[in-house]
């Protein structure tokens, strides 16, 4: 049996009404303490069925994307407890020289992102080689990752970095040491 709107959304109401007390009450104790990751999982699997049957299984499909992501969220922080206390940073060297170093890599001209990661990858090929996939101006390209976490590496990021950005033209010292030849077709 379907309930009316003005019954759904006076219900709704209230338990945001609810929400929005609890919230106020967490806000105010100094040391705020959640309940174990079990017990979040538990109570929110209960208010998305109760959400349900109070909506007639039609949900918004963005609330159900949240409570997807919350839930995941949920489930890498218990992970993420249960791992050890070790902690890796894996940046781009763009992202290295803005969060770290607070350099401002531009995306254009002679000092421009591309060039930087071109930079690393041909004069310092010893700080690693892996590769992910992430979003770059809006779109998703694999780049090179390294190891922050690792001092040895920071510090020959770091060191790239500050090479990249006190040269002249770094262009012509990637075209001199051969860092954008083709490498030749063959055909047969």
């Amino acid at each position: 049996m379907l309930l009316q709107q003005s019954e759904i959304a006076a219900q709704v109401r209230t338990i945001i009404l609810d929400l929005v007390a609890a919230v106020t009450i967490i806000t105010h104790n100094p040391t705020p303490a959640l309940p174990p990751v079990e017990q979040r999982l538990k109570t929110l699997v209960e208010a998305m069925k109760t959400l349900a049957q109070l909506t007639g299984g039609r949900l918004n499909p963005y609330i159900e994307q949240q409570m997807n992501d919350y839930a995941a969220n949920l489930f890498a922080d218990y992970n993420q407890q249960a791992l050890t206390g070790t902690q890796e940073k894996w940046l781009g060297v763009v992202n290295f020289a803005e969060s770290e170093l607070g350099k401002k890599v531009p995306l254009k001209g002679s000092h421009y992102r591309g060039h930087l990661g071109t930079w690393v990858r041909t004069f310092y090929p010893q700080l690693g080689d892996r590769q992910e996939t992430r979003l770059v101006n809006g779109v998703q390209q694999p780049i090179y990752v390294y190891a922050c976490h690792e001092p040895t590496v920071a510090a020959g990021l770091t060191k790239a970095v500050e090479e990249f950005f006190a040269h002249p033209s770094p262009s012509a010292a990637l075209r001199q040491a051969g860092a954008f030849a083709r490498k030749s077709l063959v055909t047969a």
